[in-house]
């Protein structure tokens, strides 16, 4: 058996969805087999039966719809290389301070800091 694929994407996936879904095998097997083969990165199962459905009713896309809803205007590339910069000049800056700089919220501060630059502590205070 060949080695498992560790890299993959979304389309390419629902792009095997769609193939296995023509030729006639069930949702179970479909999802069974993508887990075979890009294991932990593979679509879960819900989204699996989701994309058939969407193929049984004629889609053809394997890209997602626009989905309607306000964009997100704090986390910004200029807010995140901004912020960066005021860390790192002074490194006891607080979640607080980030957020009443670039007026933002203090999920939107904690986000940039903790999971886009993995900073674990800030402030020390």
């Amino acid at each position: 058996m060949a080695a498992p694929l560790s890299m993959c994407t979304k389309e390419e996936q629902r792009g095997m969805i769609l193939f296995l879904w023509s030729e006639g095998v069930p949702g179970a097997e479909i999802h069974r087999r993508l887990s075979a083969q890009y294991g932990d990165s593979a679509l879960p199962r819900r989204s699996v039966y989701e994309w058939i459905e969407k193929f049984q009713h004629g889609w053809t896309s394997l890209k997602d719809e626009e989905r309607a809803g306000r964009p997100s205007t704090s986390i910004t590339d200029s807010n995140v290389e901004d912020a960066r910069a005021m860390i790192l000049e002074n490194r006891r800056v607080t979640i607080d301070e980030v957020a009443n700089h670039f007026e933002i919220s203090h999920g939107s501060a904690y986000d940039i800091i903790r999971n886009r630059f993995g900073f674990r502590k800030v402030c020390a205070r």
